[in-house]
């Protein structure tokens, strides 16, 4: 798998991750509750292939009430680690799971801070088409 696509599987909660990991039944895939883009930048034209250069996630917006705002996540901060590993040099070989305490580690305004994010659920758990589902903290003792 490619350094691009461990950054996208981290970043879109429960769709693309719960494809490549089956997590126990009791805990699924988690969710942050924010909507992130991320950028990249290709070089290389004619028979070589092209050389992609991730960039790291960009929160777009935060879900009010969700793990991510209880986190203290904010529009426009770049998250740089999770857990201490760089998202572009060294991701996370694992989706987290609901209820797993993650420290983000974000680039606000040239500088670093570290937010502790308890990971949500899905509510509903799974995509229905024209249903939105909305990231949930967990139910303290519960899932």
């Amino acid at each position: 798998m490619s350094t691009l696509a461990a950054i996208v599987l981290l970043y879109l909660p429960g769709e693309l991750a719960a494809q490549t990991s089956t997590p126990p039944a009791s805990r699924p895939v988690g969710c942050r509750g924010t909507n992130s883009s991320t950028s990249s930048v290709t070089l290389g034209r004619g028979e070589l292939p092209p050389w992609v250069f991730p960039g790291y996630p960009v929160i777009e917006s935060v879900q009010p009430g969700s793990p991510a705002e209880k986190g203290g996540m904010r529009p426009f901060d770049m998250v740089i680690l999770q857990n201490g590993r760089d998202l572009i040099a060294n991701p996370p070989a694992q989706p987290a799971l609901a209820g797993d305490t993650v420290v983000f580690t974000v680039r606000r305004k040239d500088v670093e801070i570290p937010l502790t994010v308890v990971l949500g659920r899905w509510d509903p758990p799974q995509e229905a088409p024209g249903v939105t589902r909305v990231c949930r903290p967990l139910e303290p003792g519960g899932t």
